[in-house]
């Protein structure tokens, strides 16, 4: 399947080099599949990245095959890969307007293998070095994280440990703060998604951890 260009949009203005993304595409596609066809890009990634968010432990989705199946890239690479296949038409948002993302006909080609998908490469092509990463197996966690943000979480986590008298792990997991630094959630909502972070934590922790990452940010430490 090929697109014919229009000559209007980005994708047929944009000279960009392309690759070919059809694996990560069905592993999306896959995704959205197995969660209904219900959700947008956000929790579909969650999924993909074995986020056990509220909403996705709500919904039972850290028990679909997807779960954990995209850790092999970070989230923006992910968000670029979802947009894309939108603009390709093989992904379409939900007709009824609930911000779902519905797989089209050839988006279930794609699925299949009948079809392939190129990816536009942005950024120095960071699927690709994700996929350096996967098949050398460094994937450390926290690589790519903000490493002074994730260290004044650390430092918070360990003054408010050290409070309750209890092991810093208690407060949070160093996955939560890694997913945190990169997160950056900005108010209680989005702090709720952030991976490991339940209804107690979330009421217990949330305002000093959202203030610590404002004081970050507005000391230009980003």
């Amino acid at each position: 399947w090929e697109a014919q260009a229009c000559g209007n949009c980005d994708n047929c203005l944009d000279q960009a080099p392309r690759a070919d993304g059809s694996a990560e595409a069905r592993i999306i596609l896959a995704a959205i599949a197995q969660s209904g066809e219900r959700f947008g890009a956000s929790h579909v990634i969650d999924i993909l990245l074995g986020h056990e968010t509220e909403k996705v432990l709500a919904r039972g989705h850290q028990k679909l095959e997807s779960f954990r199946t995209g850790i092999m890239h970070r989230k923006p690479v992910w968000l670029s890969l979802v947009r894309q296949l939108v603009a390709g038409g093989f992904l379409v948002p939900d007709p009824d307007g609930h911000g779902g993302l519905v797989i089209s006909e050839s988006g279930r080609a794609l699925g299949r293998g009948e079809v392939a998908f190129e990816y536009r490469v942005e950024g120095g092509d960071r699927l690709a070095r994700g996929r350096k990463r996967a098949a050398q197996g460094s994937a450390a966690d926290g690589e790519g994280v903000d490493a002074s943000l994730l260290a004044t979480l650390k430092t918070l986590r360990l003054r408010l440990a050290k409070e309750r008298q209890v092991p810093a792990y208690v407060v949070f997991s160093d996955r939560t703060l890694i997913d945190m630094a990169e997160r950056r959630p900005r108010d209680l909502d989005d702090f709720a998604e952030v991976n490991g972070v339940g209804a107690a934590k979330l009421k217990e922790f949330g305002e000093v951890f959202l203030s610590a990452i404002a004081a970050h940010q507005a000391d230009g430490l980003d």
